[in-house]
């Protein structure tokens, strides 16, 4: 099996728990990523967005203020037609069918059930991007 290059890619991390975004972020990094952005919730997450215009985002779905799904729907709602179709991979501690199909009207690419992994990363981001 070949490993998928990122190296051309930016992602960015949105976690509340910084201990789990740190994790995710070196994961990423190993992977190859040429820039793995960071930030601890929704509305940090749609600020990096404008600030860092990533190829991808890893959001988690549960965080406050603003959750993973608040999160999608601003940055679906938005004029930007790049910010439209950004890939979005949602992380959860569950695969809660309501949340599932939620995100999945919203514009949600995929979901890992955590823990993620380097493969599940690879796997799911690689689908998206490479």
């Amino acid at each position: 099996m070949t490993a998928t290059d990122f190296r051309n890619y930016s992602v960015l991390v949105i976690e509340d728990e910084a201990f789990t975004r740190m994790v995710l972020a070196k994961m990423l990094a190993n992977l190859g990523f040429k820039a793995v952005h960071q930030a601890p919730d929704g509305e940090a997450g749609l600020a990096a967005v404008v600030a860092h215009a990533p190829d991808a985002v890893v959001c988690d779905v549960e965080m406050k203020p603003l959750d993973g799904l608040g999160f999608l729907k601003a940055l679906r709602a938005g004029n930007d037609a790049r910010a439209k179709a950004l890939p979005v991979v949602f992380l959860t501690n569950r695969a809660d069918p309501a949340v599932v199909a939620e995100a999945a009207a919203l514009g949600a690419d995929t979901f890992i059930v955590k823990p993620a992994t380097p493969d599940t990363l690879r796997a799911k981001l690689g689908e998206r991007l490479v």
